[in-house]
Protein backbone atom coordinates (compact mmCIF):
# COMPACT_ATOMS: atom_id res chain seq x y z
CA UNK A 1 0.00 0.00 0.00
CA UNK A 2 1.27 3.08 -0.61
CA UNK A 3 0.65 5.85 2.10
CA UNK A 4 0.60 9.07 -0.39
CA UNK A 5 -2.46 7.46 -1.59
CA UNK A 6 -4.51 7.41 1.55
CA UNK A 7 -6.48 10.82 3.03
CA UNK A 8 -4.88 12.37 5.49
CA UNK A 9 -7.22 12.06 8.77
CA UNK A 10 -6.36 8.32 7.95
CA UNK A 11 -3.05 8.56 7.65
CA UNK A 12 -3.05 10.60 11.02
CA UNK A 13 -5.09 8.36 12.68
CA UNK A 14 -2.23 5.38 11.99
CA UNK A 15 0.51 7.01 13.21
CA UNK A 16 -1.39 7.80 16.39
CA UNK A 17 -2.74 4.46 16.84
CA UNK A 18 1.09 2.73 16.26
CA UNK A 19 2.81 5.72 18.77
CA UNK A 20 0.29 4.36 21.05
CA UNK A 21 0.71 0.69 20.32
CA UNK A 22 4.68 1.69 20.79
CA UNK A 23 3.51 3.36 23.96
CA UNK A 24 1.51 0.38 25.28
CA UNK A 25 4.59 -2.01 24.70
CA UNK A 26 7.16 0.26 26.54
CA UNK A 27 9.15 -2.13 28.02
CA UNK A 28 9.73 -1.65 31.62
CA UNK A 29 13.35 -0.34 32.89
CA UNK A 30 13.73 -3.62 34.75
CA UNK A 31 15.46 -6.15 32.69
CA UNK A 32 15.55 -3.36 29.49
CA UNK A 33 18.03 -2.48 27.10
CA UNK A 34 15.76 -0.01 25.73
CA UNK A 35 13.99 2.32 28.35
CA UNK A 36 14.97 6.28 28.08
CA UNK A 37 13.29 5.85 31.59
CA UNK A 38 15.67 8.39 33.74
CA UNK A 39 14.60 7.56 37.49
CA UNK A 40 15.42 10.24 40.03
CA UNK A 41 15.64 8.46 43.22
CA UNK A 42 18.53 6.37 44.20
CA UNK A 43 18.62 2.99 44.70
CA UNK A 44 21.10 1.84 47.22
CA UNK A 45 23.14 -1.24 46.87
CA UNK A 46 23.43 -3.92 49.30
CA UNK A 47 27.03 -2.92 49.33
CA UNK A 48 26.65 0.84 49.67
CA UNK A 49 23.57 0.00 52.72
CA UNK A 50 26.63 -1.96 54.67
CA UNK A 51 29.16 0.55 53.99
CA UNK A 52 26.97 3.87 55.18
CA UNK A 53 26.10 1.55 58.13
CA UNK A 54 29.52 0.72 59.25
CA UNK A 55 31.10 1.79 62.42
CA UNK A 56 34.71 1.27 63.35
CA UNK A 57 38.51 1.91 62.42
CA UNK A 58 38.25 1.30 58.60
CA UNK A 59 35.94 4.63 58.48
CA UNK A 60 38.00 7.59 57.80
CA UNK A 61 36.69 10.48 60.24
CA UNK A 62 35.43 13.60 58.05
CA UNK A 63 36.00 17.23 58.46
CA UNK A 64 33.93 20.06 57.49
CA UNK A 65 35.36 23.34 56.44
CA UNK A 66 33.21 25.81 55.81
CA UNK A 67 33.23 28.57 53.21
CA UNK A 68 33.81 32.93 53.09
CA UNK A 69 31.12 34.34 55.62
CA UNK A 70 29.81 30.66 56.57
CA UNK A 71 30.78 30.82 60.84
CA UNK A 72 29.33 33.13 63.18
CA UNK A 73 31.86 35.59 64.91
CA UNK A 74 31.33 36.68 68.98
CA UNK A 75 33.13 38.73 71.31
CA UNK A 76 35.36 35.88 72.72
CA UNK A 77 34.77 38.02 76.47
CA UNK A 78 30.66 38.21 76.52
CA UNK A 79 29.85 36.14 73.51
CA UNK A 80 27.98 38.60 71.90
CA UNK A 81 27.21 37.65 68.71
CA UNK A 82 28.39 40.41 65.84
CA UNK A 83 27.61 38.04 62.43
CA UNK A 84 25.42 35.24 62.06
CA UNK A 85 21.70 37.30 62.98
CA UNK A 86 21.11 39.80 59.99
CA UNK A 87 18.74 42.86 60.04
CA UNK A 88 17.06 44.90 56.85
CA UNK A 89 19.76 47.45 58.27
CA UNK A 90 23.34 48.10 58.47
CA UNK A 91 24.57 47.64 61.97
CA UNK A 92 25.81 50.25 64.36
CA UNK A 93 29.50 51.38 64.22
CA UNK A 94 30.63 49.45 67.25
CA UNK A 95 28.98 46.24 65.09
CA UNK A 96 30.99 47.07 61.98
CA UNK A 97 34.12 48.23 64.00
CA UNK A 98 34.15 44.80 65.67
CA UNK A 99 33.67 43.14 62.73
CA UNK A 100 36.95 44.84 60.49
CA UNK A 101 40.34 43.56 61.54
CA UNK A 102 42.21 45.61 63.46
CA UNK A 103 45.14 48.09 61.32
CA UNK A 104 47.85 49.12 63.25
CA UNK A 105 51.01 50.30 61.72
CA UNK A 106 54.10 48.10 61.36
CA UNK A 107 52.37 44.79 62.67
CA UNK A 108 51.94 41.31 61.07
CA UNK A 109 48.58 40.42 59.58
CA UNK A 110 48.84 37.86 62.20
CA UNK A 111 48.99 39.60 65.63
CA UNK A 112 46.44 41.83 64.12
CA UNK A 113 43.22 40.69 66.57
CA UNK A 114 40.29 42.50 68.44
CA UNK A 115 39.37 39.50 70.96
CA UNK A 116 36.74 37.90 68.85
CA UNK A 117 36.11 34.32 67.38
CA UNK A 118 34.29 32.16 65.27
CA UNK A 119 31.91 30.43 67.30
CA UNK A 120 29.38 28.05 64.84
CA UNK A 121 28.48 27.10 61.93
CA UNK A 122 26.29 29.17 59.52
CA UNK A 123 24.19 26.13 59.48
CA UNK A 124 20.58 28.80 58.99
CA UNK A 125 21.17 32.59 58.11
CA UNK A 126 18.47 34.53 60.64
CA UNK A 127 17.15 37.45 59.39
CA UNK A 128 15.19 39.97 61.14
CA UNK A 129 12.47 41.95 59.99
CA UNK A 130 10.03 44.04 61.73
CA UNK A 131 10.63 42.08 64.53
CA UNK A 132 9.82 39.30 62.90
CA UNK A 133 12.59 36.01 62.17
CA UNK A 134 12.83 34.19 59.45
CA UNK A 135 15.54 31.37 58.57
CA UNK A 136 17.34 30.27 55.39
CA UNK A 137 19.02 27.36 54.82
CA UNK A 138 22.89 27.41 54.75
CA UNK A 139 24.92 24.57 55.69
CA UNK A 140 22.20 22.58 57.46
CA UNK A 141 21.37 20.51 54.08
CA UNK A 142 25.36 19.60 53.98
CA UNK A 143 25.59 18.76 57.63
CA UNK A 144 22.40 16.55 57.43
CA UNK A 145 23.66 14.52 54.14
CA UNK A 146 27.00 13.94 55.78
CA UNK A 147 25.26 12.69 58.99
CA UNK A 148 23.00 10.75 56.92
CA UNK A 149 25.54 9.25 55.31
CA UNK A 150 26.49 7.25 58.64
CA UNK A 151 28.73 9.82 59.97
CA UNK A 152 28.00 10.29 64.04
CA UNK A 153 28.81 14.11 64.68
CA UNK A 154 30.73 15.49 67.42
CA UNK A 155 28.80 16.65 70.53
CA UNK A 156 25.61 15.24 68.55
CA UNK A 157 22.80 13.12 70.58
CA UNK A 158 24.57 9.74 69.07
CA UNK A 159 27.93 10.92 69.97
CA UNK A 160 26.77 12.64 73.69
CA UNK A 161 23.61 10.22 74.84
CA UNK A 162 23.85 6.85 72.94
CA UNK A 163 27.78 6.57 73.31
CA UNK A 164 28.89 6.48 69.91
CA UNK A 165 32.35 6.87 68.73
CA UNK A 166 32.36 10.61 66.44
CA UNK A 167 33.23 10.50 62.85
CA UNK A 168 32.12 13.88 61.87
CA UNK A 169 33.61 17.30 62.97
CA UNK A 170 33.24 20.77 61.97
CA UNK A 171 36.33 23.26 61.81
CA UNK A 172 34.93 26.50 61.49
CA UNK A 173 37.41 29.37 61.51
CA UNK A 174 37.78 33.26 61.40
CA UNK A 175 36.97 33.77 57.57
CA UNK A 176 38.36 37.42 57.56
CA UNK A 177 42.18 36.13 58.39
CA UNK A 178 44.56 34.66 55.68
CA UNK A 179 43.97 31.49 54.10
CA UNK A 180 47.98 30.46 55.40
CA UNK A 181 46.47 31.38 59.07
CA UNK A 182 43.53 29.32 58.94
CA UNK A 183 45.85 26.06 57.54
CA UNK A 184 48.27 26.38 60.51
CA UNK A 185 44.84 26.60 62.25
CA UNK A 186 43.52 23.32 61.01
CA UNK A 187 46.50 21.50 61.50
CA UNK A 188 46.35 22.19 65.31
CA UNK A 189 42.35 21.19 64.87
CA UNK A 190 43.81 17.98 63.31
CA UNK A 191 46.59 17.00 65.78
CA UNK A 192 43.48 17.95 68.77
CA UNK A 193 41.08 15.66 66.88
CA UNK A 194 43.82 12.62 66.00
CA UNK A 195 44.64 11.78 69.92
CA UNK A 196 41.32 12.03 70.83
CA UNK A 197 40.22 9.45 68.18
CA UNK A 198 43.17 7.47 69.36
CA UNK A 199 42.55 7.19 72.36
CA UNK A 200 39.01 6.53 71.52
CA UNK A 201 40.01 3.31 69.60
CA UNK A 202 42.11 2.12 71.74
CA UNK A 203 39.52 1.81 74.03
CA UNK A 204 36.24 0.68 71.73
CA UNK A 205 38.18 -1.74 69.50
CA UNK A 206 41.38 -2.41 70.93
CA UNK A 207 43.59 -0.71 67.97
CA UNK A 208 44.28 2.22 66.45
CA UNK A 209 45.68 3.79 63.28
CA UNK A 210 48.70 5.41 63.42
CA UNK A 211 48.15 8.60 62.91
CA UNK A 212 44.44 8.64 62.32
CA UNK A 213 43.45 10.06 58.55
CA UNK A 214 40.41 12.62 57.65
CA UNK A 215 38.71 13.16 54.92
CA UNK A 216 38.99 16.83 54.45
CA UNK A 217 35.22 18.43 52.43
CA UNK A 218 35.89 22.23 52.30
CA UNK A 219 33.35 24.36 50.36
CA UNK A 220 34.15 27.51 48.69
CA UNK A 221 37.34 29.26 51.19
CA UNK A 222 37.31 26.20 53.23
CA UNK A 223 38.52 24.28 49.88
CA UNK A 224 41.58 26.73 49.95
CA UNK A 225 42.22 26.61 53.64
CA UNK A 226 42.47 22.50 53.46
CA UNK A 227 44.74 22.69 49.92
CA UNK A 228 47.04 25.09 51.74
CA UNK A 229 47.36 22.48 54.65
CA UNK A 230 47.86 19.72 52.36
CA UNK A 231 50.70 21.41 50.73
CA UNK A 232 52.32 23.12 53.52
CA UNK A 233 51.10 21.82 56.83
CA UNK A 234 51.62 24.11 59.05
CA UNK A 235 53.86 26.47 57.54
CA UNK A 236 53.03 30.23 57.50
CA UNK A 237 53.37 33.10 55.33
CA UNK A 238 57.29 33.46 54.72
CA UNK A 239 58.16 37.06 54.90
CA UNK A 240 58.83 39.47 52.47
CA UNK A 241 61.09 38.86 50.28
CA UNK A 242 61.67 34.84 51.30
CA UNK A 243 60.93 32.38 48.47
CA UNK A 244 58.49 30.48 48.48
CA UNK A 245 58.68 27.46 50.82
CA UNK A 246 58.86 24.36 49.04
CA UNK A 247 55.75 21.79 48.81
CA UNK A 248 56.17 18.98 51.32
CA UNK A 249 52.81 17.57 51.38
CA UNK A 250 52.90 17.80 55.28
CA UNK A 251 49.27 18.01 55.73
CA UNK A 252 48.60 15.20 53.19
CA UNK A 253 49.87 13.08 55.60
CA UNK A 254 47.04 13.32 57.67
CA UNK A 255 44.43 12.99 55.12
CA UNK A 256 42.80 9.96 53.41
CA UNK A 257 40.72 12.41 50.47
CA UNK A 258 40.32 16.03 49.80
CA UNK A 259 36.67 16.87 48.49
CA UNK A 260 36.31 20.58 47.58
CA UNK A 261 33.01 21.99 46.92
CA UNK A 262 32.61 25.44 44.64
CA UNK A 263 36.32 26.26 45.58
CA UNK A 264 37.70 29.44 43.77
CA UNK A 265 41.48 27.64 43.35
CA UNK A 266 42.09 30.95 41.01
CA UNK A 267 39.91 33.30 42.85
CA UNK A 268 36.88 35.02 41.62
CA UNK A 269 36.40 38.78 40.59
CA UNK A 270 33.11 39.59 43.16
CA UNK A 271 35.77 40.02 45.57
CA UNK A 272 37.73 42.74 43.66
CA UNK A 273 33.67 44.03 43.27
CA UNK A 274 32.96 44.11 46.98
CA UNK A 275 36.62 45.45 47.84
CA UNK A 276 35.97 48.45 45.56
CA UNK A 277 31.89 48.73 46.34
CA UNK A 278 31.23 46.96 49.69
CA UNK A 279 29.55 43.47 50.10
CA UNK A 280 25.98 43.56 49.58
CA UNK A 281 25.09 39.95 51.24
CA UNK A 282 21.90 39.83 48.62
CA UNK A 283 19.73 42.49 46.46
CA UNK A 284 17.78 44.68 48.59
CA UNK A 285 20.20 44.03 51.56
CA UNK A 286 22.29 46.65 53.14
CA UNK A 287 25.94 47.14 51.89
CA UNK A 288 28.76 46.68 54.18
CA UNK A 289 31.41 49.63 53.44
CA UNK A 290 34.25 48.58 51.63
CA UNK A 291 36.38 50.28 54.48
CA UNK A 292 35.43 47.49 56.25
CA UNK A 293 35.79 44.77 53.88
CA UNK A 294 38.74 46.33 52.65
CA UNK A 295 40.41 44.99 56.15
CA UNK A 296 40.11 41.38 55.41
CA UNK A 297 43.12 39.98 54.39
CA UNK A 298 41.16 37.00 52.95
CA UNK A 299 39.24 38.67 49.94
CA UNK A 300 42.23 40.06 48.74
CA UNK A 301 43.69 36.40 48.13
CA UNK A 302 40.80 35.27 46.81
CA UNK A 303 41.41 37.82 43.90
CA UNK A 304 41.30 36.35 40.41
CA UNK A 305 44.97 35.33 39.74
CA UNK A 306 47.05 37.44 37.45
CA UNK A 307 46.47 34.85 34.54
CA UNK A 308 42.91 35.62 34.47
CA UNK A 309 43.84 39.39 33.63
CA UNK A 310 40.29 39.67 35.36
CA UNK A 311 40.52 43.37 35.86
CA UNK A 312 41.32 45.22 32.48
CA UNK A 313 41.28 49.23 31.63
CA UNK A 314 38.91 50.42 29.37
CA UNK A 315 40.10 52.07 26.40
CA UNK A 316 38.81 55.25 25.69
CA UNK A 317 36.40 56.06 22.30
CA UNK A 318 36.32 51.74 21.99
CA UNK A 319 33.71 49.34 22.86
CA UNK A 320 33.48 47.54 26.16
CA UNK A 321 33.88 44.19 23.80
CA UNK A 322 37.09 45.72 22.10
CA UNK A 323 38.17 47.02 25.39
CA UNK A 324 37.39 43.54 27.18
CA UNK A 325 39.41 41.70 24.42
CA UNK A 326 42.30 44.53 23.99
CA UNK A 327 42.32 46.10 27.44
CA UNK A 328 45.13 46.49 29.41
CA UNK A 329 45.21 44.20 32.44
CA UNK A 330 45.27 45.92 36.02
CA UNK A 331 47.68 44.44 38.18
CA UNK A 332 45.53 44.13 41.56
CA UNK A 333 48.53 43.49 43.76
CA UNK A 334 50.23 46.61 42.89
CA UNK A 335 48.80 49.43 46.11
CA UNK A 336 49.19 52.03 43.54
CA UNK A 337 47.09 50.39 41.13
CA UNK A 338 44.53 51.14 44.75
CA UNK A 339 45.37 54.34 44.83
CA UNK A 340 45.13 55.64 41.75
CA UNK A 341 41.43 54.47 41.49
CA UNK A 342 40.51 55.56 44.26
CA UNK A 343 39.45 51.87 45.93
CA UNK A 344 38.37 50.80 49.37
CA UNK A 345 41.02 52.11 51.88
CA UNK A 346 42.94 54.09 49.49
CA UNK A 347 39.87 56.35 48.54
CA UNK A 348 40.06 59.72 50.09
CA UNK A 349 36.49 59.21 50.68
CA UNK A 350 37.78 56.36 53.55
CA UNK A 351 38.64 58.81 56.05
CA UNK A 352 34.51 59.60 57.25
CA UNK A 353 34.73 55.84 58.23
CA UNK A 354 38.71 55.54 59.48
CA UNK A 355 37.88 58.46 61.84
CA UNK A 356 35.63 54.87 64.09
CA UNK A 357 37.72 52.50 62.98
CA UNK A 358 40.87 54.21 64.22
CA UNK A 359 39.59 56.67 67.06
CA UNK A 360 42.92 56.78 68.72
CA UNK A 361 44.63 58.39 65.26
CA UNK A 362 44.34 61.57 65.50
CA UNK A 363 45.01 63.21 61.80
CA UNK A 364 43.67 62.34 58.62
CA UNK A 365 47.30 62.25 57.27
CA UNK A 366 48.22 59.69 59.62
CA UNK A 367 45.23 57.38 59.23
CA UNK A 368 45.20 57.24 55.81
CA UNK A 369 49.14 56.56 56.30
CA UNK A 370 47.75 53.62 58.49
CA UNK A 371 45.15 52.38 56.15
CA UNK A 372 47.61 52.25 53.00
CA UNK A 373 50.31 50.42 55.23
CA UNK A 374 47.24 47.44 55.89
CA UNK A 375 46.21 47.00 52.34
CA UNK A 376 49.93 46.75 51.40
CA UNK A 377 50.28 44.15 53.58
CA UNK A 378 46.81 42.25 52.99
CA UNK A 379 48.15 42.60 48.74
CA UNK A 380 51.74 40.91 49.79
CA UNK A 381 49.94 38.52 51.45
CA UNK A 382 47.51 38.21 48.78
CA UNK A 383 50.23 37.68 45.90
CA UNK A 384 52.28 35.38 48.33
CA UNK A 385 48.92 32.95 49.21
CA UNK A 386 48.21 33.20 44.85
CA UNK A 387 51.84 31.97 43.89
CA UNK A 388 52.08 28.99 46.85
CA UNK A 389 48.92 28.15 45.28
CA UNK A 390 49.62 28.63 41.39
CA UNK A 391 52.84 26.17 41.71
CA UNK A 392 52.17 22.83 40.59
CA UNK A 393 51.48 19.63 42.27
CA UNK A 394 54.68 17.28 41.64
CA UNK A 395 53.82 14.78 39.64
CA UNK A 396 54.79 12.03 41.59
CA UNK A 397 51.80 13.53 43.73
CA UNK A 398 49.86 10.78 45.66
CA UNK A 399 47.34 13.26 47.50
CA UNK A 400 43.90 12.18 46.69
CA UNK A 401 41.78 16.05 45.19
CA UNK A 402 38.67 16.14 43.45
CA UNK A 403 35.84 19.04 43.67
CA UNK A 404 32.56 18.97 42.84
CA UNK A 405 31.58 22.59 40.46
CA UNK A 406 28.55 24.16 39.43
CA UNK A 407 28.50 25.41 36.05
CA UNK A 408 25.05 26.29 35.14
CA UNK A 409 24.64 29.86 36.78
CA UNK A 410 26.36 32.73 34.60
CA UNK A 411 29.30 34.02 36.88
CA UNK A 412 31.57 37.28 36.82
CA UNK A 413 34.75 36.70 34.73
CA UNK A 414 35.89 39.94 33.35
CA UNK A 415 35.42 43.68 34.62
CA UNK A 416 36.49 47.04 32.96
CA UNK A 417 37.73 50.06 35.07
CA UNK A 418 37.86 53.49 33.57
CA UNK A 419 40.37 56.49 34.69
CA UNK A 420 37.25 57.27 37.24
CA UNK A 421 37.96 53.84 38.81
CA UNK A 422 34.68 53.21 38.23
CA UNK A 423 34.97 48.89 37.87
CA UNK A 424 32.04 47.14 35.53
CA UNK A 425 31.41 43.33 35.09
CA UNK A 426 31.15 43.24 31.28
CA UNK A 427 31.35 39.15 30.70
CA UNK A 428 30.11 36.44 32.54
CA UNK A 429 30.74 32.52 32.54
CA UNK A 430 29.92 29.47 33.50
CA UNK A 431 29.98 28.26 37.10
CA UNK A 432 27.72 28.80 40.25
CA UNK A 433 27.09 32.47 40.29
CA UNK A 434 30.52 33.58 42.09
CA UNK A 435 32.97 30.86 41.36
CA UNK A 436 33.73 30.07 37.80
CA UNK A 437 34.21 26.63 36.91
CA UNK A 438 37.28 27.30 35.12
CA UNK A 439 38.72 29.01 38.50
CA UNK A 440 37.13 26.45 40.22
CA UNK A 441 39.39 23.68 38.06
CA UNK A 442 42.44 26.02 38.06
CA UNK A 443 42.37 26.35 34.09
CA UNK A 444 44.87 29.12 34.13
CA UNK A 445 44.13 28.99 30.38
CA UNK A 446 43.16 32.49 28.94
CA UNK A 447 41.06 32.07 26.14
CA UNK A 448 41.79 36.06 25.52
CA UNK A 449 45.46 35.19 24.85
CA UNK A 450 46.13 32.86 22.32
CA UNK A 451 49.76 32.43 23.84
CA UNK A 452 48.26 31.05 26.75
CA UNK A 453 45.62 28.85 25.33
CA UNK A 454 45.47 25.20 24.28
CA UNK A 455 42.50 23.15 24.03
CA UNK A 456 42.74 21.08 27.43
CA UNK A 457 42.95 22.32 30.81
CA UNK A 458 45.99 23.45 32.72
CA UNK A 459 45.98 23.23 36.28
CA UNK A 460 48.53 22.98 38.85
CA UNK A 461 46.14 20.79 40.82
CA UNK A 462 46.48 16.96 39.97
CA UNK A 463 43.00 16.30 40.29
CA UNK A 464 41.82 12.63 41.05
CA UNK A 465 38.39 13.72 39.70
CA UNK A 466 36.05 17.18 38.67
CA UNK A 467 32.62 16.40 38.68
CA UNK A 468 30.26 19.23 37.08
CA UNK A 469 26.57 19.44 38.39
CA UNK A 470 24.17 21.89 37.86
CA UNK A 471 23.88 24.26 41.48
CA UNK A 472 24.30 27.72 42.30
CA UNK A 473 27.47 28.10 45.03
CA UNK A 474 25.31 27.19 48.32
CA UNK A 475 23.09 24.81 45.93
CA UNK A 476 25.53 22.60 44.60
CA UNK A 477 25.44 20.80 48.65
CA UNK A 478 21.77 20.45 47.75
CA UNK A 479 22.03 18.83 44.53
CA UNK A 480 20.80 15.40 43.63
CA UNK A 481 24.07 14.86 41.52
CA UNK A 482 26.51 16.36 44.80
CA UNK A 483 24.52 13.87 47.16
CA UNK A 484 24.82 10.87 44.99
CA UNK A 485 28.56 11.02 44.02
CA UNK A 486 29.50 12.61 47.46
CA UNK A 487 28.14 9.63 49.47
CA UNK A 488 30.48 7.05 46.97
CA UNK A 489 33.86 9.01 47.42
CA UNK A 490 33.07 10.08 50.90
CA UNK A 491 32.06 6.60 52.40
CA UNK A 492 33.23 4.00 50.00
CA UNK A 493 36.29 5.03 47.33
CA UNK A 494 39.47 4.72 48.97
CA UNK A 495 42.07 6.62 48.96
CA UNK A 496 45.20 6.61 46.71
CA UNK A 497 47.33 5.24 49.81
CA UNK A 498 44.83 2.86 51.18
CA UNK A 499 45.50 -1.36 50.16
CA UNK A 500 42.26 -2.82 49.68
Amino acid sequence: MNLRHLPGTILAAAFLAAACLITACQPDAVGSYQSPLTPQETIFSQATKRSLAYEGIRRTPVILIHGLLGAKLEDAETGKEFWGTFSPTLPGRENLKRLSVPMVWGKPLNELTNNTRASFLLDTVSIRVMGLEFSMFAYEPLVNAIKEAGYVQEGSKEHLEDARCPSFFIFYYDWRRSIAENAVALGRFIRTKQAQLEQEYRVRYGASPDPVKFDLMGHSMGGLIARYYMRYGETPLPPEGAPDPAITWAGAKNVGKLIQIGTPNAGYLDTVIELVNGLRLQPGAPVYPSTVIGTFPSFYEMMPFPQFEAVRKSIPGRSEEDSAESGEAVDLYDLNTWIKYKWGLASPDADADLQWLLPDVKTAGERRYVALEHLQKCLASAKRVASMLSTPDPKDSEAFQMIFIGDSVPTSSLALVNDDGAIKVVRYDSGDGKISAVSARADLRNPDRQAAWGPRMQSPVKWSGVIHVSGAHMGITQAADFLHNMRFYLVQFPGRDEAE
